[in-house]
């Protein structure tokens, strides 16, 4: 029979997951850097037309103008309100007027500078001026000085960057090394986590592989007893050996299973069409001839309808009955319980549905909440792994539904698997 289109395997969603999450950092660093570039690009135009509005209200004022002694503070107080690098020359090179440079304006007097475009010698604190301005010219071309009316250019402006826009150049660059090391911090703490959940994983799966041989070895312990007793009677009749032979075959067999079960914990398994009711009523069987090895007096009571064959693994379903049969045992342990096993048709959305009905203790609605979270369990020796499993089979493999119907207390629980029917399946019964 071929695989159906359900049971294909679905291995991407932990990828794609990883994907997702290292694209959306990409895309947050992205966003950061075009934002950030934005800002310092505008910043930077502004910068830009403050120096024009500056060149053009020098070349209004004229140098000559500004090196008479009365207007020079004028021009240095406008320089001084600037926040950013700038250094007014006069044609000749020689500085009128700085800022932000390192040199403070008082470390040239206006005689040097009025003697070094006379006669042309530069002493060292002005020579270091102009080698920022060249500085400065590297990054950003400097903008003339030109009066209005007149060809000629009467002075250069050369200016630098704010401090906050070499600031801003390196927000992505720190941003980019907090969002890493807080991933990497993360990546580390999540595979922690994840160790951490292995190990319990293996743990409940070494409880849950304890609970589930817990029935046949309970039974072939039984069945040594009655050959031990046949034995020392000293009436061995064939029949009887043949009848506990079998017995012993069917646990030995439901060993295997067991073994089988754990070993494709993981794995994707393939789906097959089959008798959905003839799986459950060997698994009811089953528990009906040994239920009396576990120390319980339960009465299975059955009732299949004529149903359609269903897609299903028939070892897995087989280890979700088992659990829901198990559980429904141990929640009878103190009176005498009963079991029943129903199997419907349910035409109209074309699923077929399984129940387990017990008289047991029943649970509480906090306790209905947790049924199948992994590790919570009502019972004193459980690891509250069999309901997880048995949902992660239903859903995943499946694509089925598991629920608690009903549930009360002191009265006893319904749980409700259902699972669709194959699609080769008429809707008519099987």
């Amino acid at each position: 029979m071929p695989q159906s289109r359900a049971a294909r395997p679905r291995t991407v969603r932990p990828l794609s997951y990883k994907v997702f999450l290292f694209l959306a950092v990409i895309a947050l660093m992205a966003a950061l850097v075009v934002h950030t570039n934005y800002v310092v690009n505008r910043l930077n135009r502004e910068t830009e037309n403050l120096c024009y509005v500056l060149a053009r209200f020098f070349a209004v004022s004229t140098f000559r103008a500004a090196e008479d002694p009365t207007l020079r503070p004028i021009f240095r107080e406008v320089i001084g309100s600037i926040n950013f690098p700038i250094i007014l020359t006069d044609p000749r090179g020689i500085p009128r007027a700085w800022k932000h440079i390192g040199i403070p304006a008082t470390a040239v007097s206006d005689s040097a500078l009025d003697h070094a475009a006379e006669t042309g010698e530069i002493p060292p604190p002005v020579r270091r001026i102009q080698e920022a301005a060249a500085r400065l010219d590297r990054r950003h071309a400097p903008v003339p000085v030109v009066r209005l009316g007149n060809p000629g250019v009467l002075g250069l402006v050369h200016y630098g960057e704010p401090a906050l826009v070499a600031q801003l150049r390196w927000v992505p660059y720190v941003e980019f090394g907090v969002i890493l090391a807080l991933f990497v911090f993360g990546f580390v703490g999540f595979r922690s986590i994840m160790a951490g959940e292995q190990r319990s994983l293996w743990a409940a799966l070494a409880k849950e592989t304890a609970h589930q041989l817990g029935t046949p070895l309970s039974s072939l312990l039984g069945w040594n007893a009655h050959l031990r007793e046949a034995a020392a009677g000293g009436t061995v009749e064939p029949r009887k050996i043949e009848e506990i032979a079998s017995e012993v075959d069917l646990d030995l067999a439901r060993l295997d299973k067991v073994a089988s079960r754990f070993g494709q914990v993981g794995s994707v398994p393939v789906l097959k069409e089959g008798d959905l009711a003839r799986t459950v009523s060997s698994v009811v069987g089953y528990f009906r001839h040994r239920v009396a090895h576990l120390g319980r007096d339960v009465t299975f009571v059955e009732s299949y309808e004529p149903i359609p064959r269903v897609l299903f693994h028939e070892q897995l379903v087989e280890w979700v009955v088992e659990n829901l049969i198990r559980n429904a045992i141990d929640a009878t342990d103190k009176w005498q319980g009963t079991i029943e096993v129903t199997i419907a048709w349910r035409r109209e959305r074309r699923e077929v549905e399984l129940r387990v009905r017990d008289n047991g203790r029943g649970m509480t609605a906090a306790e209905r909440r947790h049924a199948f979270d992994a590790g919570f369990t009502t019972k004193r020796r459980g690891w509250g792994l069999g309901l997880a499993l048995a949902r992660r089979v239903v859903r995943e493999y499946h694509h089925g539904r598991i629920s608690i119907v009903e549930t009360i207390p002191g009265q006893g629980t319904t749980v409700a698997v259902v699972l669709p029917v194959a699609s080769s399946s008429n809707s008519g019964s099987a």
